[in-house]
């Protein structure tokens, strides 16, 4: 088979316009679905390092600088989410040239806000951290750990580039492939930094940057050779006006919809906080077990997204439709399982993070109650994903923010109002109650079919039109 047949059948096997449409999701969701798994893993791994080795008080330090590390990623991904979509459609469009300058100019736009959040953040480390509440206590482990992982944002970056450019033309196995060594690598530095060389937090945060520098290498090295449709040309290397527009038009919903939810996350922690390192510790512990356990169906919703991104690029309705309906029932039989996992392993699956097994353990106890919670909220989560990738791939990026909006008004609402009524018992049924509200909206508006129109590939008179 020569050059051109090979490229050929690369684009078929990636080409989500044609050929089985449930077959085709599957296999493309499930190293989606390993790519969840193995991250909430390592990021498990990470908080079992920090607190059998160094103590509840430096998990709790590495915990909550995730709200703020999230305030920062969550604004760039905004971005990406815009490029990604953008580059979707092209491809199932087949148009080879906008391709190749969706991935030229969107590269220049999230390395350039990935350096300048990157070094904002680092600076406001602190005030940052003082704006959640955290705890003094725990204030200069957080406030390091901070530091290290916002000036590696460029590398992180780097490798969510790459690794979302795969995944928009259809390649989900290279970014599975990657994290994998990626995990791995994370895991060891962390344990060695941390164990050998008595680091503590800082081993964590160098060891992550360290991982990801390596993997983002591995993963611009690999889809560069494998996919020579991304690479610019002389002609379509420089900064595209139209590809920003595109990316300003996906993109602002997105960084909106990325920064409400990153501002809520910052208020909903001011109100955990509040609760002292234990209950931070434990929350945050029980959280990565529930993310470990019930999120794998999300690697059917993030197919979704690029499902629908090739097929509406495409006009290919019905096909969108399938691939919904076939992601909806893979969502409520593994929620069925998961939630039963979590009711009944929860003590000792929480209990991994502490050295502490008695059966008085405070840490132990609150993490069990926050899955039993967790429990209320999984179907709604899970149709809130899949609704939400579904338009957002079709380019109804307002849809998202406005879903986002009722999704965090919900916990707002709730944190304050029942932790002040019940404690942190109260706060834990906050993220259910939100996820109900945004999955309500955003899975209505998905029954009403206005995403139909809002792709930002114009369709020529010539192109077909499938009911």
């Amino acid at each position: 088979m020569n050059q051109p047949e090979k490229e050929k059948e690369k684009k078929k096997a990636t080409d989500f316009t044609t050929g089985e449409p449930i077959k085709k999701l599957v296999l493309f969701s499930l190293p989606l679905i390993a790519i969840m798994v193995i991250q909430a893993l390592y990021n498990t791994a990470d908080s079992v390092i920090v607190g059998r080795l160094v103590g509840e008080g430096a998990l709790a330090a590495v915990s909550t600088s995730g709200t703020v590390t999230q305030l920062v990623l969550m604004l760039l991904m905004g971005a990406a989410q815009g490029v990604g979509v953008i580059l979707s459609q092209y491809y199932g469009a087949n148009d080879e040239i906008m391709v190749k300058k969706v991935v030229a100019t969107g590269t220049y736009i999230i390395m350039g806000l990935s350096v300048l959040l990157g070094i904002i953040g680092a600076m406001l480390a602190e005030p940052l951290l003082h704006l959640i509440n955290v705890p003094e206590n725990i204030m200069a482990d957080a406030a390091l750990y901070l530091r290290i992982i916002l000036l590696g944002t460029p590398v992180a970056a780097a490798y969510n580039l790459a690794s979302g450019i795969a995944r928009s033309t259809g390649d989900g196995m290279t970014p599975m492939v990657v994290l994998i060594i990626s995990a791995l690598l994370n895991v060891v530095f962390n344990y060695v930094l941390v164990k050998y060389f008595n680091l503590a937090v800082a081993g964590v945060a160098y060891g992550t940057v360290i991982a990801q520098a390596i993997s983002a290498v591995v993963c611009l090295v690999v889809v560069w050779r494998k996919l020579p449709v991304i690479r610019p040309t002389r002609e379509t290397i420089g900064f595209d006006r139209e590809v920003l527009r595109g990316v300003v038009k996906i993109g602002i919903p997105s960084v909106l919809q990325s920064s409400a939810a990153s501002i809520g996350s910052v208020l909903i922690a001011r109100v955990l906080n509040g609760f002292g390192s234990t209950v931070i510790a434990a929350y945050h512990s029980a959280l990565k077990v529930e993310m470990l356990i019930s999120y794998a169906p999300g690697g059917f919703t993030g197919a979704m997204q690029v499902w629908t991104g090739q097929n509406i690029g495409a006009r290919k309705y019905d096909r969108i439709k399938q691939g919904y309906n076939a992601s909806a029932k893979v969502i409520i039989a593994y929620t069925i399982l998961s939630a039963a996992v979590m009711l009944l392993f929860g003590r000792q699956l929480v209990g991994i993070f502490t050295s502490d097994k008695s059966v008085g353990s405070e840490f132990i106890q609150i993490g069990t109650q926050y899955l039993a919670v967790a429990c209320t909220g999984l179907f709604s989560v899970g149709f809130l994903f899949l609704s939400r990738s579904t338009l957002v791939g079709a380019g109804d990026a307002n849809a998202a923010l406005v879903t986002t909006i009722l999704e965090l008004g919900g916990r707002l609402v709730t944190a304050y109002a029942l932790s002040a009524l019940f404690g942190y018992v109260g706060f834990f049924f906050a993220a259910p109650v939100g996820y109900t509200f945004g999955a309500i909206f955003a899975t209505v508006r998905y029954l009403r079919g206005k995403w139909r129109t809002k792709s930002l590939v114009k369709p020529s008179a010539e192109d077909p039109i499938e009911a």
